[in-house]
């Protein structure tokens, strides 16, 4: 969390000083989000806690104008990295059926446990529509934001951090935990200039149907703040 607040600062800074000379001059902007996850319909096993349970994304996202008009269209590419973090210091497990589980951990192995989480790291494609207030001014213009995105799965894994004879240990395991390879969802925003909040929900499961934790057909939703770098 403190490395969000370090980089939403920073990202502000650089947003509300004037540009330097060197600045790029891009046809479109580098857009920055910061925001927290939730699950819908998940197991009570598997309930999330809303601090650690991050997301940071980064998108290149190209301008397109229709005219004169107030409407622009922007496509665009980038990554988008999720957190989960669990309650009841649980973790995802693959069972020897190749099921996945979702397991208590066990004192005696982990002592104190400080985090327990589910990482997922995607390739995605962003497509916003926006609508902007001031026709003659996008930069400093209210705007109105409504698209969606889609993500490949690039890399997923679980994080334990615990504490165990007075020494603190993590543990990393990589696996697919039968998550979902493509994502796709609904987004929509309102700002002004280069900021805004904006609203993610996903339209198919976290994980390949039937396949979650106790059988589980959660969806993840967001929430959070964008900013335009450039």
């Amino acid at each position: 969390m403190r490395l969000s607040l370090t980089i939403l600062a920073f990202l502000f800074s650089i947003h509300l000083f004037p540009q330097s000379a060197s600045s790029p001059d891009l046809p479109g902007e580098l857009k920055i989000q910061i925001g927290s996850n939730f699950l819908i319909d998940n197991p009570d096993s598997m309930d999330t806690g809303f601090w650690g349970s991050k997301a940071f994304n980064a998108h290149y996202l190209y301008s397109v104008r229709f005219g004169e008009s107030a409407i622009s269209l922007h496509p665009g590419f980038g990554i988008g990295t999720d957190k989960f973090s669990f309650d009841n210091n649980v973790t995802l497990t693959r069972e020897p059926d190749g099921s996945i589980a979702i397991t208590p951990l066990n004192p005696v192995e982990f002592g104190s446990v400080e985090k327990t989480k589910l990482a997922v790291t995607y390739l995605e494609v962003p497509l916003e529509l926006r609508f902007h207030f001031n026709k003659d001014n996008f930069k400093k213009s209210i705007k109105l934001m409504v698209g969606g995105k889609i993500g490949l799965r690039l890399s997923s894994h679980t994080k334990v951090k615990f504490d165990s004879q007075g020494q603190t240990q993590i543990q990393k395991l990589k696996d697919s935990y039968e998550l979902n390879d493509f994502r796709f969802g609904l987004q929509g925003g309102l700002g002004i200039a280069g900021i805004s909040v904006y609203y993610y929900y996903a339209l198919n499961e976290l994980f390949k149907g039937g396949n979650g934790p106790e059988g589980t057909d959660t969806f993840q939703t967001q929430v959070g703040i964008a900013i335009s770098v450039f």
